[in-house]
């Protein structure tokens, strides 16, 4: 088995119809299967994918977990000797499957491959790529990143349906941690780049648009979830600056900057001003320059201004429309 397709299933119905049907409409030469992992789904996910007629379909169910669980469930149950994960609600372009694993087949020394991204948002319909230079004419050839942590932190050029990895590097870092909530697929991405070197395939051959289902499902309700299990940055990367030892590459602190910057957001929604401003106080200097992150730079110096902008964005996020 080349490959191993996982799908972490929650009340997916709507679309997993249409995420399987862009797997199974693949062309390759690889061998290749399919891990749905329902996460305790009360529609009828689990029936339609017992529906399929594909014979190289994989499905196991448990109670409700979450994501980070049912995608390391997912790589233990894998027979491939490459493991990838794909979200119910999006879909693949043709080539996924065959450009991502004749990429790894060609580049040892790399522990995984990651592909363009198609951006449809949910409001509006409005269409961007990651990475932000990735067009649809794009004619940029694969190749292998040189600052994986620099390249990261400027672009978030890695998606957790866009990426394949060898699966006994997946085995050996010991999976997604399961007690995050949020930011887990960052920390997953940077724990992963300490094993060895990432690739980028800059094609578009992943696309995410599944946002309205989400927002049916109560945007609101499900952010204020993160928010409240947004950790503090140390907790966050504590396996792997352990990876560093006594040497943390001079790019990781752009790293620290991005996850930070979204963090401290977090525990401002959630009511933590200590903490988010102690965070903003450390790591304010290397925050992404956007207007939230100069903001927070400014408001930080005394806990006054730092309770307004905590007021602001409260009211701003609990008034988005």
């Amino acid at each position: 088995m080349d490959i191993s397709i996982i799908i972490p299933v929650y009340n997916a119905a709507a679309l997993i119809g249409r995420c399987l049907d862009s797997i199974f409409n693949q062309t390759t030469q690889y061998k290749y299967e399919v891990i749905c992992v329902d996460d305790g789904s009360t529609d009828n996910s689990v029936e339609l994918i017992k529906a399929r007629e594909e014979r190289n379909i994989v499905l196991f169910q448990q109670k409700n977990a979450g994501p980070s669980v049912a995608r390391n469930k997912g790589v233990e149950l894998a027979q491939g000797r490459y493991v990838t994960f794909i979200d119910a609600d999006d879909y693949w372009n043709d080539g996924y499957i065959e450009e991502s694993v004749a990429f790894l087949d060609a580049h040892k020394e790399c522990v995984a491959v990651t592909v363009g991204c198609k951006n449809v948002s949910s409001l509006g319909g409005r269409v961007s790529y990651n990475p932000s230079w990735l067009s649809e004419d794009t004619t940029k050839e694969p190749y292998i990143v040189k600052d994986f942590f620099a390249e990261w932190a400027a672009d978030c050029f890695v998606g957790t349906c866009s990426t394949t990895i060898r699966k006994d590097i997946a085995l050996q870092s010991g999976g997604m941690r399961t007690d995050l909530r949020l930011s887990e697929d960052y920390e997953y991405w940077n724990y992963i780049a300490t094993f060895g070197k990432w690739g980028l395939i800059p094609k578009a051959l992943y696309v995410s648009d599944g946002g309205d289902v989400t927002w049916d499902q109560g945007w609101l309700n499900k952010m204020k979830r993160r928010w409240d299990n947004a950790p503090a940055l140390s907790v966050w990367e504590c396996r792997i600056v352990k990876r560093f030892g006594n040497e943390i590459p001079a790019s990781y602190k752009m790293v620290q900057g991005r996850v930070s910057r979204n963090l401290t957001y977090c525990q401002l929604l959630s009511g933590r001003n200590a903490l988010s401003r102690q965070e903003a106080l450390r790591y304010g200097k290397y925050f992404v320059k956007d207007p939230i992150g100069k903001l927070m730079n400014m408001a930080k110096y005394t806990p006054l201004t730092w309770w307004l902008l905590a007021k602001f964005l409260r009211w701003r996020e609990y008034h988005r429309k």
